[in-house]
C-alpha cells in the first residue's frame, strides 16, 4: 500500500478534519494528555482508524520530517489538482480569481510557508511546474500547519504557457520582482490576478518576467 506521512499535531488534526483518507495513526506513548493528540485519537477510533502507540525511539525512526511532535498519520498519497479544476473553483465561488504561481521554489519548507500564507489570504489555489519545484510532501504539510489540506495545488508542464492561458481568461499576471518600480502596496492589485513568486536569490525566470502584465516589489 502506498501512503504518505503527515507529521505534527496541527497537521494531523487538520488532516483528520479535512476528510482525507487516513490509514493509521501512530502516537508516541505518554503524549495523549495533549488536547490535540487526545482529539486525534478519539476521532481516529470513532472512524475505525487503527491507532498504534510507539516509543519515542520508534517514532523518531519512522519520522520522515524529523518533527513529528509525537503523532504521525499515514494517509493516501497527495492528489494534485488540475488547472481546469482550479479555474472551476474560481468560477464556482463567483469572486475575483486569486491564484499563486511558484517559479522555481525547490525548498519544501518555503513551499509549506507559502501554502499557509496563500490559504490564509483566501487564494483559490497554487500552481507549480512539474519540474524544478518541491513536491507536496510531509515537510510541506508540517510547515503549512495543515493548510495544504485545504488549498488545492496543481502541477503544470510549463508556467509561461499557463500564464498566457490565464490572460485569455481575463486574469492579470503580477510578478514579484525586487527590481520593480512599484511596491505591492502601491500597485493596483484589484480584480482577478495570479501572483508569480520566484525562488530566493534567483527570483522569477526571464521568460516569466517578460510574460507578466506588471511587476511589483514585495
Amino acid at each position: 500500500m502506498k501512503y504518505e506521512q503527515i507529521e505534527g499535531k496541527n497537521s494531523v488534526v487538520e488532516t483528520l478534519k479535512s476528510g482525507t483518507r487516513v490509514f493509521e495513526l501512530l502516537v508516541q506513548s505518554g503524549t495523549r494528555e495533549d488536547t490535540r493528540v487526545r482529539w486525534a485519537i478519539q476521532t481516529a477510533r470513532a472512524r475505525k482508524i487503527p491507532v498504534t502507540f510507539l516509543s519515542k525511539d520508534e517514532m523518531d525512526r519512522l519520522s520522515m520530517a524529523s518533527r513529528h511532535q509525537g503523532i504521525i498519520a499515514r494517509v493516501e498519497t497527495y492528489r494534485y489538482a488540475t488547472l481546469p479544476g482550479l479555474l472551476k473553483r474560481v468560477y464556482d465561488r463567483g469572486d475575483d480569481a486569486m491564484l499563486v504561481m511558484l517559479d522555481g521554489i525547490t525548498d519544501p519548507h518555503n513551499l509549506g510557508s507559502i501554502v499557509r500564507t496563500a490559504e490564509a489570504a483566501g487564494a483559490h489555489g497554487l500552481i507549480l511546474p512539474k519540474h524544478r519545484s518541491a513536491p507536496v510532501n510531509p515537510v510541506v504539510f508540517h510547515t503549512s500547519a495543515g493548510a495544504a489540506e485545504y488549498l488545492p495545488v496543481a502541477t503544470v508542464p510549463n508556467l509561461v504557457s499557463v500564464a498566457k492561458r490565464l490572460k485569455e481568461e481575463g486574469i492579470w499576471i503580477v510578478g514579484a520582482d525586487e527590481r520593480a518600480e512599484a511596491t505591492c502596496f502601491e500597485a493596483d492589485l484589484n480584480g482577478p490576478l495570479a501572483l508569480v513568486l520566484g525562488a530566493e536569490g534567483r527570483g522569477i525566470s526571464r521568460l516569466m518576467r517578460e510574460t507578466c502584465d506588471t511587476l511589483v516589489r514585495v
